[in-house]
């Protein structure tokens, strides 16, 4: 064998080599390309669901019941948003969050309706202290998904809330009278 065909078949012997792991590499390559491509059409979707529905109700996680998310602000121990079962009333949720305050204005707890219902209008009054009067729960509307509740204060929470300014104006300007009395 000549020098030159040992020197082509060392060739051909590195060039198969070379091919079978390039063949390899190539699947590897393939096979990370398309899994890659699998991860990142299954997250789209998952996105894409995500983001067009509107998830009325939802399983808690933690009792494992039909909940849904709901709004609450306003004169309430712990406002926020919180998950609650699937067929709580007003009355629930108040508890839900602690009860209400003592400032809490009961006879006029507004619900903003963040789907439509069906003749129902988009804001609903409820009055919980004619219900606790009368027990009569027409006074209690339905509560639905993504509600924004939101309990008033009455007007001493206002003034309670503006007592500590007047007292440190009427003293500011207490002080102020008693300094310009005393300098003339």
């Amino acid at each position: 064998m000549s020098w030159q065909t040992f020197k082509k078949l060392e060739l051909i012997t590195i060039f198969n080599g070379v091919q079978r792991d390039m063949g390899q590499s190539v699947q590897k390559r393939i096979l990370l390309i398309l899994t890659l491509l699998l991860m990142i059409q299954v997250s789209w979707a998952q996105n894409k669901d995500q983001s067009q529905a509107d998830p009325r109700y939802i399983i808690d996680p933690e009792t494992g019941k039909l909940s849904m998310s709901i709004r609450i602000w306003g004169e309430v121990k712990v406002p926020g948003v919180k998950l609650v079962p699937s067929d709580a009333d007003l009355i629930s949720i108040l508890s839900y969050v602690g009860g209400p305050t003592d400032k809490a204005k009961l006879d006029n707890i507004r619900i903003l309706r963040f789907n439509e219902t069906e003749g129902e209008p988009r804001v609903i009054i409820a009055n919980v202290e004619k219900f606790l009067e009368t027990g009569d729960s027409k006074h209690i509307p339905k509560i639905y998904p993504n509600d924004t509740i939101i309990v008033k204060g009455t007007i001493w929470k206002i003034l309670s809330t503006a007592t500590p300014y007047i007292n440190l104006m009427v003293t500011l300007i207490n002080g102020y009278y008693l300094y310009t009395r005393t300098t003339t």
